[in-house]
């Protein structure tokens, strides 16, 4: 009887773990990110006009998810929210990322809800929408109401890595038709892309070129909507890069720059709201040089100025836009910084009809960023805080 314990008891035991063992390795490895936005905006606008307001847009939560497959492929869930701006219509609390996706080392497949296609960088602004008109191409579905009717939406997009740096996608878009009563649910947009992006494991490196990318955008515009003589693709072309001035590891220099053509709808030449502003021909530039100094490999201060031009040469007055952001942070602890930013932006012709000629919005605020994971067993291409706004790029 005691040998029979000794020679089938280890072996009991080893059966009885594999159920657990089992369940520990398909466990999902899991993530939470979070990033807290609080400000405190002053609007100065001609004729005296002045506004105070407490604002914490774009304050998010994500939640992702992750399990490997029965192949080299592995798959993700994420789901995330965020509290859109004061004037908005889109209630107390927006979905911006409801979305899955099939990847492997070379191909990424994403379906759902997420940052569409409508710029290729990020420029490191309070928020993300600060510059919108200059760094989007805006949707020409929308009111013109929401900001995030031109930055979300229904993407269905296949990617394909070569080399590990070149990244060409294709995509197709369910872009936000807020100005229609009776909004459709089919695809308006489509497009393509080709970057050139250093991995963010590379970095370290500090390479000279960062990122260098073009992008194609058509939207499909119906007839009947807007009132064509017959369908139209208006067409967008976006061209970008990011180059490190001084790659320091201590005092780093980098200067990003984006351009954006639209070739527009044949009008009258006046725009008389947001949708003649978004389907009108126009150019965009927007460029940033930014400071950032370090300390044992950790953000300290960063200090950055932004510039941008649009210009609309089809329409019969002279109707441009140019706008400036500075904005200086400090660390004060873990991933929790105060922030300082000024912006100033200029309109003239139609524009300045539509939406004012002018304003000047100061800032000073908080904001918190959170990245944590859980049964980590993935390398990372990017972190899940990274599909939120990164304003240290």
């Amino acid at each position: 009887m005691n040998r029979l314990v000794k020679v089938f008891l280890p072996t009991l035991l080893v059966v009885g773990a594999l159920p657990e063992y089992a369940r520990a390795q398909t466990a999902p490895e899991i993530q939470i990110s979070a990033r807290g936005v609080v400000s405190a905006n002053y609007d100065i606008r001609p004729a005296g006009d002045q506004e105070a307001v407490a604002d914490f847009s774009d304050s998010s939560l994500l939640l992702g998810f992750r399990q490997k497959l029965y192949s080299d492929y592995r798959s993700r869930f994420v789901l995330g929210f965020q509290f859109p701006d004061a004037g908005s219509n889109l209630g107390q609390v927006y979905y911006n990322h409801v979305f899955m996706q099939v990847e492997n080392r070379k191909n990424i497949l994403e379906l759902g809800r997420t940052r569409l296609g409508t710029t290729l960088l990020e420029f490191p602004t309070l928020r993300d929408d600060d510059a919108l008109g200059l760094t989007d191409v805006l949707n020409p579905f929308s009111s013109g109401q929401n900001t995030e009717d031109s930055q979300f939406g229904n993407l269905l997009q296949y990617t394909r890595i070569f080399a590990n740096r070149y990244q060409f996608s294709v995509h197709g878009e369910n872009l936000a038709e807020s100005v229609f009563i009776d909004p459709g649910v089919g695809l308006n947009s489509g497009g393509a892309a080709f970057q050139y992006l250093v991995p963010d494991s590379q970095l370290w490196n500090r390479p000279v070129l960062i990122q260098a990318g073009v992008s194609w955008l058509a939207r499909y515009l119906d007839q009947d909507d807007f009132g064509l003589t017959g369908n139209v693709v208006l067409n967008s072309f976006i061209a970008s890069t990011i180059i490190n001035l001084r790659p320091d590891p201590v005092s780093f220099w980098d200067f990003r720059a984006q351009a954006i053509f639209t070739d527009g709808l044949d009008g009258d030449g006046v725009m008389d709201g947001y949708t003649d502003v978004a389907t009108a021909g126009s150019f965009a530039v927007f460029g940033t040089v930014r400071y950032l100094h370090r300390k044992l490999e950790r953000p300290a201060t960063q200090v950055s100025l932004s510039a941008g031009y649009k210009v609309y040469p089809d329409q019969i007055r002279n109707t441009d836009l140019w706008q400036v952001v500075g904005n200086a942070l400090t660390r004060l602890g873990a991933d929790f910084d105060l922030v300082f930013q000024v912006q100033y932006r200029h309109q003239t012709g139609d524009l300045a009809t539509i939406q004012g000629a002018e304003e000047l919005r100061l800032q000073v605020g908080f904001v918190y960023s959170l990245d944590q994971m859980w049964n980590q067993f993935f390398d990372d291409r990017d972190s899940l805080l990274n599909l939120e706004h990164n304003y240290i790029p």
